[in-house]
C-alpha cells in the first residue's frame, strides 16, 4: 500500500507542477491556478469522472 500512496503522491504533485507551468507562461489565469490548485489537494474526494468535470468547469474551452 505504501507504493501506491508514494505513487498517488507522484502523480499529485506531476500534475500541480504542469499547471503551475502553464501559469508561469500565462497560459491559464492565477484564478485557474488556485482552482486546480484545490482540486488537486482534494483529489481523493472526487471520483475521476467528477474530478474530470471540475477541470472541465475550471477549463471550459478545453477537451479532457
Amino acid at each position: 500500500m505504501a507504493n501506491l500512496d508514494s505513487l498517488d503522491l507522484k502523480l499529485v504533485l506531476s500534475f500541480a507542477n504542469a499547471y503551475r507551468r502553464l501559469n508561469e507562461k500565462g497560459e491559464i489565469s492565477d484564478q485557474q491556478l488556485k482552482k486546480v490548485m484545490t482540486l488537486v489537494e482534494n483529489y481523493q474526494n472526487y471520483a475521476p469522472d467528477e474530478f474530470k468535470g471540475r477541470l472541465q468547469e475550471i477549463f471550459p474551452e478545453s477537451d479532457f
